[in-house]
């Protein structure tokens, strides 16, 4: 009766867990989308304040990876995305504006396939090494290269001018800078209540 009650107690404090997460990653990859509107320049480059956010959800996600597993991150990928299209719509709604549907989808689509890719190389190497920070910067850093590129691709409507990649390489290399910092929290292990499976 009480072994009972302890797993019960246990599987609810983890989905509870992982929801918080789930929602965390959500507000982040919102946030990112609401900055995009704010520009600000660096040299020659025309930048979003959005810039600052984007490493974090790899952070988030990758949280949730080692203390929940693959799939629950899988999962918590998919719903901060069709999150984010319903906090898009809904915005521009209640704004009485029309909402711009190609930078959006280039946003989702950045967003699922470099998160998809973060996920893979990030669960490999978490089970395969002790955490070596440059495969973990590699990680990063290529989910980035392709985010960045699709959502530009898709806001600069498929038109890669010079402007185009002095901002994508200036945006890789500020985000680069952040997820040095973040890397370092990353690296630590996190005590979890059962084994990461896929």
């Amino acid at each position: 009766m009480k072994k009972n009650s302890v797993k019960k107690k246990i599987v609810t404090e983890e989905t509870v867990g992982v929801w918080v997460y789930i929602l965390l990653l959500t507000a982040v990859t919102i946030l990112g989308w609401v900055l995009g509107s704010f520009k600000f320049s660096f040299g020659k480059a025309s930048l979003t304040v959005a810039i600052f956010a984007y490493p974090f959800r790899y952070f988030i996600a990758n949280i949730i990876t080692k203390k929940f597993g693959y799939k629950e991150t899988f999962n918590a990928i998919s719903y901060s995305a069709c999150l984010l299209l319903l906090f898009a719509i809904a915005a521009n709604l209640l704004s009485h504006q029309e909402l711009d549907y190609v930078p959006l989808t280039g946003e989702i689509l950045g967003y699922i396939a470099s998160q998809v890719v973060n996920l893979v190389f990030y669960y490999y190497l978490l089970i395969n090494t002790d955490g070596n920070k440059f495969a973990l910067l590699a990680t990063y850093i290529l989910a980035m290269l392709l985010d960045n590129f699709i959502s530009m691709l898709f806001s600069s409507r498929m038109i890669l001018a010079d402007s185009f990649w002095r901002t994508y390489f200036v945006t890789i290399m500020i985000q680069t800078i952040i997820s040095i910092v973040l890397i370092f929290f990353d690296n630590k292990k996190i005590k979890t209540t059962r084994k990461i499976v896929r």
